[in-house]
């Protein structure tokens, strides 16, 4: 199983430059959103807890299940820590196996940023 980190994303960006990268998703959003009726989706599953909520959000089509879990802890900060924290996991829908489990808080502003491309 790939494991893809935070040093893994900045890698990538540095490597193929961060226009480059946002380009790129940009298309990759395009293909995905053609094929929205392709894929099996489900509200988030929302669990909240004191000082925070915690979510799990999975689509799957025929090939692939995916989900992120992630966080919101405004209080966190005061901590030390971050507010929000996303991971991933993508695995085969034929036999279940995992077959990468990524950081997703970057990506996700990664993600949000090219989605909002496509509309301008």
């Amino acid at each position: 199983m790939k494991i893809i980190t935070v040093q893994d994303v900045a890698k990538i960006i540095s490597k193929h430059t961060f226009k480059q990268v946002m380009l790129d998703l940009v298309e990759y959003l395009k293909l995905d959103f053609s094929r929205w009726n392709d894929f099996d989706k489900s509200p988030r599953h929302a669990i909240h807890v004191d000082g925070g909520v915690i979510e799990l959000m999975p689509v799957a089509d025929k090939d692939l299940y995916t989900f992120k879990y992630v966080n919101g802890h405004p209080k966190n900060p005061t901590s030390g820590l971050q507010t929000v924290v996303a991971t991933g996991q993508l695995s085969l829908v034929e036999n279940g196996y995992p077959q990468m489990y990524s950081e997703m808080s970057i990506l996700t502003a990664l993600r949000t940023a090219a989605s909002s491309a496509l509309l301008h």
